[in-house]
């Protein structure tokens, strides 16, 4: 018997393999062409770019660890941060960036978040004034310029939601064309960690009288760098 988990997750996976997306002239839809394959990355970055930066997102191009670490520095200094918060450098796809960074004056914080509901607050106050937040991404969406991550081990969710500034250090090799490709080539996904999320843009929210505003359930400011 399945159970209602399963049955959920497969309604999902069904329905995105039959989606359908608007016509450019507005007129019957048509299907998203599942099969077809995947544009060049040049051609997937341009179009995360794009996707990204209408959500007040910002994209970076950068090669290697010296380069993605000055890039990371510019953004620390644009935001008077001193710190930050990180996956570990096995996970941000950049061997070598945590040096790097160390040697341009951000100090990496270790930390530790314990399960005791009141020492979990003192150790997420404590880390309330780090400035940036590093991650890697298990993948990128081209249509829609989000970010796909899976927490887990080395992988923390604090170091993209805590920082009021998140940087995802992401791979042109990473980018997918759609969550619905995504999906298709990994059907488990969504049991590949603790927590899967797609971040597009900075967190937002108009619940209060109807005004936009940025950051209240998360980082104000989205960065991604591209790497080839």
């Amino acid at each position: 018997m399945t159970s209602p988990r399963d049955r959920i997750l497969a309604s999902i996976r069904d329905g995105l393999l039959q989606a359908s997306l608007p016509s450019d002239a507005g007129g019957p839809a048509r299907r998203q062409p599942l099969s077809a394959a995947a544009p060049p990355a040049p051609v997937m970055a341009e179009q995360f770019a794009a996707s990204l930066t209408a959500l007040a997102g910002h994209v970076h191009r950068a090669a290697g660890a010296s380069a993605v670490a000055e890039t990371i520095a510019g953004i620390a200094r644009a935001h008077e941060a001193a710190s930050f918060i990180s996956w570990d450098e096995e996970h941000l796809g950049c061997p070598g960036l945590v040096a790097a960074l160390s040697s341009r004056g951000l100090a990496r914080v270790t930390y530790h978040v314990s399960g005791d509901p009141e020492q979990r607050l003192r150790d997420a106050d404590a880390l309330a004034g780090i400035g940036l937040g590093v991650t890697g991404a298990h993948a990128a969406l081209a249509d829609c310029g989000g970010l796909v991550l899976v927490s887990g081990p080395g992988r923390g969710r604090l170091a993209s939601l805590l920082p009021p500034v998140h940087v995802a250090v992401v791979e042109e090799r990473q980018l997918r064309p759609s969550l619905a490709v995504l999906l298709r080539e990994e059907p488990g996904l969504l049991d590949a960690g603790s927590n899967v999320v797609i971040v597009a843009g900075p967190s937002r929210t108009a619940d209060i009288e109807m005004t936009l505003t940025h950051g209240v359930h998360g980082p104000k400011h989205v960065h991604v760098i591209l790497t080839a």
